[in-house]
């Protein structure tokens, strides 16, 4: 995985910036693939807009995963999602730390007593 993504591109007077990303569940791009999300950057925060799978592939921690990865290489500092659950809506907010090169990988949970 390519980490050197960059959120701001200058060209000529102008300097574009990422604000919205589709992200799609797929092995290979123009295949069919059976999850969508889209995310919104504003500052140093994501949030997670809209999710959709198919009945039978559920977004799973590996997804997770992969989001807060893409996160981080858009240099954010907070990720954030709504989902239901059980018919309730769910609010989350994952801070994010920086990667440090060569230190040992802090997975981005927090244990609650």
């Amino acid at each position: 995985m390519n980490k050197d993504a960059n959120r701001y591109v200058k060209v000529g007077d102008w300097m574009f910036e990422v604000k919205m990303v589709r992200a799609i569940r797929v092995e290979e791009y123009g295949k069919p693939y059976d999850a969508v999300a889209h995310m919104t950057f504003n500052g140093d925060e994501v949030y997670v807009d809209s999710q959709l799978n198919s009945a039978n592939e559920n977004l799973g921690r590996k997804d997770l995963e992969a989001f807060l990865d893409f996160a981080q290489m858009m240099e954010v500092h907070n990720f954030r999602y709504d989902r239901f659950q059980n018919g309730e809506r769910r609010s989350r907010n994952i801070k994010l730390v920086e990667t440090v090169e060569n230190a040992d990988p802090q997975p981005n949970i927090r244990l609650v007593k």
